[in-house]
């Protein structure tokens, strides 16, 4: 179906010579076209004719990246049929660019690491990614492109989206102008008379027009009347041989096939059946396997296929899409079950494969076919939780299990359908009275949790009190702190007298959140020290276990300005709880990821996990996570220095509810006390200075002098200030003894005293250079900057003075009248006078106050 598009084709083979783009860049090219007009055929000679150009044979442009090696090409296939599987359209690329089949790799990580991974595996390679059916691609499969998209790459790509008009993926076409992909449309038109004349060689004329008229350009409507003309060689009329009055173009199509079919014989039927079940895997001994035919029986049978015009031209796919899915859907429930079957159970077939193919035999399934259900869905939860819960309702009731159900509940939960997770999970904790399962237990809390019940939470975890199941008296541990802000030490105890390093692990965890609750910061920081190891160095399962806990000890991390290791433990942990599918996780380790980030100064990655964490706490809870997310975003904008973002940030805090919790209910309360100042509209919040005593009282302290400064009372900000430092010196903070510094800093700077303010700020950069605290170190490098400015800028009038001018000034500044100035330097009080009015004039100002201020060593308190 190439005939004819030699336009298009030069057009899209141009945009794709990727020697024209500069490292970094993107160019999006979407091709649309009606159905049949032949798209999956011209992208196929796109990409043949684009790698060429790009490989050098002298007819392509030279650009930017002249000397660059032929692009990698992927090509991508949505499927109507069967896109259950997490990233099955993209599973060549995946396992060519990573060497791992798809279900090692899901299992280890999550679509957007994926795409990370992928684009560092092009290492200097330029890259083409075609999808072809974009239109039918899965939501996993656009947010790997989406991630794709996002990572920034050190060369250039090119995303290639062939779909039907009106149905572009738009999450992905928006990513790609988010990221200033350049951007091409080509729409593939009807093909002209003759070259639709062409493909009826060997028809009479009378055959051909008639071809002609019916087939109004379209390519494939052309090959259906043409193969049919030469199985009825007297029609004269296409509708003598196709159901021209079945409605649409596709509609024509499906009748055309249906008839096609009803006069195949058995062995040819049986070869369109299994390609139709098969789809793009539908080739080789597998494909004749399936049909139930030999291989030489099966190649006739597509010989006859191709003769009949029902065969695909494209060489990515045996059918077209409108034929397969006719095929389908005309091939009998029974038969086309047991070619699911065969498919499923075929020796190389992978886990996501079979699975789909045993969700489309019915309710009559075997033991080991449901659990190939349960195994793919517990693989696929993390990435993509509705074709876990898709599957797992498949299963009969006999074949039910209780991890079948758990796997189902936290599916729903991901969903959305916490609702139907709890009925669930109450049903299978009732069927066991006595001794209900204690994972089903810990998923009914998370549920309840996640629902904005944790008092109900708290309840159905009471027998945990007495427990020795580890897994269930952590989940009892991790409530108990949700809500009490600190965990009973007899909890501690038994739970790290159980057997199992992550147990230790996880009562350090808590105790240091104890400490630091009480201002004990080194004995925080040396109970804290053996968790970063474990958490980085155990098991992906034995980590997803304690992961509530590991959310608590990235907040340990920020809290002992350890930004580095906290932003390391929340990464990892974050991946862990998308893979396992432990939602009500998500926002709180997002937002320790977000203030992690942001204090390291990764603005963009920090506002990127801030915004992802306010959807997650929005969905999944908690709901105090949303505020402390959003002032975290906060922090980001002051970061960026924009006063507008910044603005509406402050607006977006304001607007949500205070959290319950005392540790994030101070957090936003100090922040959003010091952002209200520095927008000018200061307001006290006598509750910063209040109990308890934490590891971030000093900087609270701090906040609430920024307020009073600006509030013109410096004498009170001075003292928060001085009792800042005292207590973060007391609790071994030189981090944040360093912040109050800056914030000081600051203050002298606009009170106009820069002198002071350059030795606090030399002084806290080099903490916060020592201390890897980047945004803390812009922060000082920016005001030592202008501390600097305002000293030269003083410095320049005084430079003007003769040494007699400066003795006077000095008395001056000192308070001192002309009578006492003469005496002092044994002057006439005229000449005094004299001396002090030509001061003035020269640093043109016209009092002695005003001369005064211009000496920043005076420390004039006003």
């Amino acid at each position: 179906m190439l005939a004819g598009r030699d336009h298009e084709l030069g057009t899209v083979a141009a945009l794709l010579d990727l020697r024209l783009l500069a490292p970094g860049q993107v160019r999006l090219v979407q091709v649309d076209g009606a159905i049949g007009v032949g798209k999956s055929a011209f992208l196929a000679g796109a990409l043949a004719r684009a790698s060429a150009t790009s490989s050098g044979d002298g007819t392509g442009p030279v650009g930017p990246s002249a000397e660059a090696r032929a692009p990698r090409v992927f090509l991508s296939q949505g499927d109507h049929l069967h896109n259950e599987a997490p990233l099955a359209a993209h599973r060549h690329m995946l396992e060519d660019l990573l060497g791992e089949p798809l279900e090692q790799l899901l299992d280890d990580a999550p679509p957007s690491v994926l795409a990370s991974r992928c684009l560092e595996a092009l290492h200097d390679d330029a890259a083409v990614v075609a999808v072809d059916d974009a239109h039918w691609l899965d939501r996993t499969s656009e947010d790997f492109l989406i991630a794709l998209l996002g990572t920034p790459a050190p060369v250039p790509l090119a995303l290639v989206l062939v779909h039907r008009p009106g149905l572009e993926p738009e999450r992905v076409v928006t990513a790609a102008r988010r990221r200033g992909a350049a951007h091409d449309h080509i729409t593939l038109g009807p093909l002209s008379d003759d070259v639709i004349g062409d493909l009826g060689t060997g028809l009479s004329a009378v055959q051909v027009d008639a071809v002609r008229d019916a087939a109004a350009g379209n390519p494939l409507l052309a090959q259906t009347a043409v193969a049919a003309f030469r199985r009825h060689p007297a029609a004269t009329r296409v509708d003598d041989v196709l159901r021209l009055a079945a409605g649409s173009r596709a509609a024509m199509l499906s009748a055309a096939v249906a008839d096609d079919m009803a006069t195949l014989d058995d062995a040819s039927r049986r070869a369109l059946e299994t390609l139709a079940v098969l789809g793009n895997d539908g080739t080789g001994t597998e494909a004749s396997d399936v049909a139930g035919l030999a291989p030489d029986e099966f190649e006739a049978a597509e010989r006859d296929l191709a003769d009949r015009g029902l065969l695909s031209d494209s060489p990515h796919e045996a059918l077209h899409p409108v034929v397969r899915y006719s095929v389908y859907q005309n091939t009998e429930v029974g038969r086309r079950e047991q070619m699911h079957r065969r498919a499923a159970s075929l020796p190389d077939a992978h886990l996501l494969r079979r699975a789909d193919h045993v969700a489309q035999v019915g309710s009559d399934l075997t033991a080991d076919e449901s659990e190939v259900l349960v195994d793919a869905a517990h693989l696929a939860i993390g990435s993509d939780p509705r074709a876990a819960s898709h599957w797992l309702a498949r299963l009969p009731a006999a074949h039910r299990s209780s991890r079948s159900e758990l796997l189902l509940a936290r599916a729903l939960i991901l969903e959305g359908k916490t609702p139907e997770a709890l009925d669930r999970l109450r049903h299978l904790v009732d069927a066991h009275p006595g001794a209900p399962p204690a994972k089903a237990l810990i998923l009914l809390a998370s549920a309840l949790r996640i629902s904005g019940d944790p008092v109900e939470a708290r309840a159905v975890l009471a027998s945990a009190d007495d427990s020795v199941d580890a897994e269930l008296l952590r989940e009892h541990v991790d409530v108990v702190a949700l809500l009490d802000g600190r965990v009973p030490e007899r909890l501690l105890s038994r739970l790290e007298q159980l057997p199992g390093e992550e147990n230790r692990v996880v009562a350090a965890v808590y105790r240091t959140m104890d400490l630091l609750s009480e201002g004990r910061v080194p004995q925080a920081r040396a109970t804290f020290a053996p968790v970063p190891g474990w958490v980085t160095s155990a098991g992906s399962r034995e980590v997803a276990d304690v992961v509530h806990a590991v959310a608590c000890a990235v907040w340990a991390a920020y809290m002992l300005d350890d930004y580095g290791t906290g932003a390391r433990l929340a990464e990892r942990s974050l991946q862990l709880a998308h893979r396992f599918g432990q939602a009500d996780a998500l926002a709180n380790l997002g937002t320790g990821l977000l203030f992690c980030r942001a204090s390291l100064g990764l603005l963009d990655k920090a506002e990127q996990a801030g915004e992802q964490a306010v959807l997650d706490a929005e969905r999944y809870g908690p709901a105090d996570v949303v505020g402390m997310a959003r002032a975290g975003l906060m922090v980001v904008a002051q970061g960026r220095g924009d006063p507008e973002l910044l603005r509406r940030r402050l607006e977006e805090v304001d607007a949500t509810a205070l959290p319950e919790f005392g540790w994030w209910r101070r957090a936003i309360l100090t922040l959003r006390t010091r952002v209200s100042a520095q927008l000018g509209r200061p307001e006290p919040c006598p509750e910063l200075l209040g109990e308890p005593r934490d590891a971030m009282t000093a900087l609270r302290h701090a906040d609430a002098a920024v307020v009073a400064a600006a509030m013109g009372d410096p004498t009170t900000a001075a003292s928060l200030v001085a009792e800042g430092v005292a207590i973060a010196e007391s609790q071994g903070q030189a981090g944040q003894k360093a912040m109050i510094q800056t914030a000081y800093a600051e203050i002298l700077l606009a009170a106009g005293e820069p002198l002071e303010a350059v030795n606090l700020l030399r002084s806290a950069r080099e903490i916060f250079d020592r201390r890897d605290m980047r945004l803390q170190l812009g922060r000082a490098q920016a005001g030592l900057a202008r501390a600097e400015a305002m000293l030269a800028r003083l410095s320049e009038p005084l430079g003007q003075l003769t040494p007699r001018e400066r003795e006077v000034l000095e008395l001056v500044v000192a308070g001192l009248k002309n009578g006492e100035i003469a005496e002092r330097l044994t002057l006439s009080k005229r000449t005094a006078e004299n001396h002090v009015s030509r001061l003035l004039r020269k640093l043109g100002v016209s009092s002695r106050e005003e001369a005064a201020d211009l000496v920043p060593w005076s420390g004039r308190q006003d």
